[in-house]
């Protein structure tokens, strides 16, 4: 293992070993307790990519949000997921195939492309060029401001999936799904949620 690993380790307290059901149950627990906490929270906003961590994320905040109606009667809770393409997006499928699976309470769909264009016709108004490398970077803060943006409509806060390319990359969001969860131990921890449990 390589030294920065090491550090990103440490510093997200990655556990070697999960017990999927567990981490399950953390999460959903963390989530419904912070909007317990914060009752003028409403909502939990993500945006759904189709990948595997946005779609478990998705999936537990969708579960966090079910249980609390549930259990205090109040219908004003939501999960918001949100699809944020810079245009049209290839594997748009994947994404509503997600959305399908985690069965989200509202879908907001923001097409970033005109905002991104703008930010990018701004900067090179000054004699600049904006790699397609640094075109990725606005890509993911307009995307972070739509979300937000979201959540500031929807008395809500913005999930995020706290895994070590966010915390490396210095996405922040309002809110974070329980305890930070290795890439190798998310899908494994995907394969076992599903609509029909009930932990």
């Amino acid at each position: 293992m390589r030294e920065k690993q090491k550090e990103i380790i440490e510093s997200l307290k990655v556990q070697p070993t999960i017990d999927p059901k567990t981490e399950i149950r953390k999460s959903v627990d963390f989530l419904k307790a912070y909007l317990k906490k914060y009752d003028f929270f409403k909502s939990l906003v993500l945006g759904i990519s189709g990948g595997q961590d946005s779609t478990l994320a998705g999936k537990l905040s969708q579960m966090a949000i079910s249980e609390l109606r549930e259990e205090t009667g109040d219908k004003d809770y939501q999960f918001i997921a949100v699809r944020l393409p810079y245009g049209v997006q290839a594997d748009e499928s994947d994404a509503l195939a997600a959305i399908d699976y985690i069965k989200a309470d509202r879908t907001f769909r923001v097409d970033i492309q005109p905002a991104v264009d703008a930010a990018v016709e701004a900067v090179e108004a000054n004699q600049v060029t904006v790699s397609d490398f640094n075109k990725g970077n606005i890509k993911a803060r307009q995307r972070m401001i739509a979300q937000y943006a979201i959540a500031g409509s929807t008395n809500g806060v913005v999930v995020g999936t706290d895994h070590a390319a966010e915390a490396v990359t210095g996405f922040t969001p309002n809110l974070v799904t329980a305890q930070p969860i290795s890439r190798r131990f998310g899908g494994w921890i995907s394969d076992r949620v599903s609509s029909s449990w009930k932990y």
